[in-house]
């Protein structure tokens, strides 16, 4: 039997935050929170993740320097990116996957499990060219 996926959702808004966390448990996640970017480093030192999904404007890390973080700790950790504008900073090209916040959660849910089977088809034959 498998674990389950493990999600850190990283918000400044309780209530988007919260609402995220619901919907991702009950799609069968695990979900890890943090309302800041300070907070979310120290859970991913800390903790096993396999997905950051992340708001793009965090009042102590913009999300250009909270996704180069995250790359630099855990390169291989897939990053959605979370925003309500199209005008984005530089440096958020590292994303994996860029969504916007008023998304309905079936349709949410849908793009996190394809990102998250496209990881695991890479990952399977990256195995299997290893071997």
């Amino acid at each position: 039997m498998s674990s389950p996926t493990v999600i850190l959702c990283v918000d400044d808004e309780p209530k988007g935050l919260m609402v995220r966390r619901l919907v991702l448990s009950i799609a069968g996640y695990d979900v890890l929170t943090a309302a800041n970017g300070d907070v979310a480093l120290r859970i991913l030192r800390r903790h096993h993740v396999d997905l950051v999904i992340t708001d793009c404007f965090l009042p102590d890390l913009p999300g250009a320097q909270i996704v180069s973080e995250i790359k630099r700790l855990k390169p291989d950790i897939p990053i959605v990116l979370l925003t309500n504008s199209v005008d984005l900073s530089s440096g958020t090209e590292l994303v994996d996957l860029l969504l916007i916040k008023c998304m309905s959660p079936p349709e949410f849910l849908s793009e996190i499990a394809k990102l998250l089977a496209k990881r695991k088809a890479d990952g399977a034959g990256t195995a299997q060219a290893r071997k």
